[in-house]
């Protein structure tokens, strides 16, 4: 009833005990080992219900990327194909970034976002 999230008033009234009794159940470290090796039982059940239907799963992704009709439906499919397989990417820390060159070329910034402007999904 805790891992369903059942509030603790209502457990103790269900089970017949005090909801101090709870809590002091809570608080034992055996009991949450218990409540940990369920919460992972339930996590790799899921994951195991999840799995058996995943080639389903990545051809509907599959058929979004490709041929969905609203272009962020598309655009979002399309990337997560794309993490998936290549992964996701990391912004770089602020000690990768040379600060040396703070000028900004405006032209070049412009033709940059024309370019990107232009680009298309790739189906």
């Amino acid at each position: 009833m805790l891992i369903e999230g059942e509030r603790i008033t209502d457990i103790a009234r269900k089970i017949g005990v005090s909801r101090q009794t709870i809590y002091s159940w809570r608080n034992n470290d055996e009991v949450n080992a218990e409540l940990d090796q369920r919460r992972q039982d339930i996590k790799t059940q899921g994951n195991a219900y999840i799995l058996k239907d995943i080639t389903t799963y990545i051809d509907t992704i599959k058929k979004i990327a490709k041929d969905g009709g609203d272009k962020r439906v598309q655009f979002s499919a399309n990337k997560y194909l794309v993490d998936r397989g290549l992964g996701t990417p990391t912004a770089e820390s602020a000690d990768d970034i040379d600060n040396s060159n703070n000028n900004v070329n405006e032209n070049e910034l412009e033709e940059q976002l024309k370019k990107f402007r232009q680009m298309h999904v790739v189906k």
